[in-house]
C-alpha cells in the first residue's frame, strides 16, 4: 500500500508538467486538495452551468470502463510498476467519481451525458472504451497484456484531458475548475509515464 500512495504521489508531482495549451478558465480554481482527499464539497447554491454539467457526465461516463481496465492489469500485469500504477489511478479516480455523481444529484442533474454523438464531438467525443475493448484486454496474450493496457489507458486518459480542457475553457463552478485543474494535470503526467513504459 506504501508503495501505491508513493506512486500516487509521484504522479502528483509530476502534475506540474501538464500543459494547459488553448485553455483559459473561466475562473480562477482554488488550489488542489492533497492527496487522497476528495474535492471541496460544494453547496446546494453554488453557481453551475451547461459546461459544468457536461464535464461531469462526460467523465463518470468514463470512470465505469477505466475501472475495468485497471482492474485487469492490477490482477494480469506481470510488470510490478504497471499494478502499483493502475492500482494508484483505481483509488483516485474512485473519489472523483464518488465527487462527481455528488454534484450531479445536488444540481438534480442526470449522472449520464446524451447518447447523441454529434453533441460531444467538439470535446473529445464519448468515451471511446467500451465492452469490445475491456473484452480484448481480457482474451489478451501474457505476452501482450501490458502494452495493450497501457495503449488503451493512454487513449483514455487523453480523452479525460480534453473533458477537463473544455471545462477550463468555459466551465464557471470553482469546484469543477479545481477539478478539471486537477484531472489535466495528473492525466497528462500519466499519459508521460505511460509512453515512457511503452516505450
Amino acid at each position: 500500500m506504501k508503495r501505491i500512495v508513493a506512486l500516487a504521489a509521484a504522479v502528483l508531482v509530476l502534475a506540474g508538467c501538464g500543459s494547459t495549451d488553448g485553455a483559459t478558465p473561466a475562473a480562477q480554481p482554488p488550489a488542489a486538495s492533497p492527496l487522497g482527499s476528495p474535492p471541496p464539497p460544494i453547496s446546494p447554491s453554488g453557481a453551475f452551468n451547461d459546461t459544468d454539467v457536461m464535464f461531469l457526465q462526460m467523465m463518470v461516463a468514463q470512470y465505469g470502463p477505466a475501472a475495468e481496465l485497471l482492474e485487469l492489469a492490477k490482477s494480469r500485469s506481470a510488470d510490478q510498476k504497471v499494478r502499483e500504477l493502475a492500482a494508484a489511478i483505481a483509488v483516485t479516480q474512485a473519489d472523483e467519481a464518488r465527487t462527481m455523481r455528488d454534484w450531479l444529484s445536488t444540481w438534480k442533474q442526470s449522472p449520464s451525458p446524451a447518447a447523441d454523438p454529434h453533441l460531444h464531438e467538439g470535446h473529445g467525443g464519448l468515451p471511446a472504451t467500451g465492452p469490445k475493448e475491456i473484452e480484448a484486454l481480457r482474451d489478451a496474450a501474457a505476452a501482450d497484456f501490458d502494452k495493450t493496457f497501457l495503449n488503451l489507458l493512454l487513449g483514455h486518459q487523453h480523452q479525460a484531458v480534453e473533458y477537463a480542457r473544455m471545462e477550463l475553457g468555459g466551465g464557471i463552478h470553482s469546484g469543477a475548475l479545481e477539478l478539471a485543474t486537477r484531472v489535466d494535470q495528473t492525466r497528462s503526467s500519466e499519459i508521460t509515464m505511460m509512453l515512457g513504459m511503452v516505450a
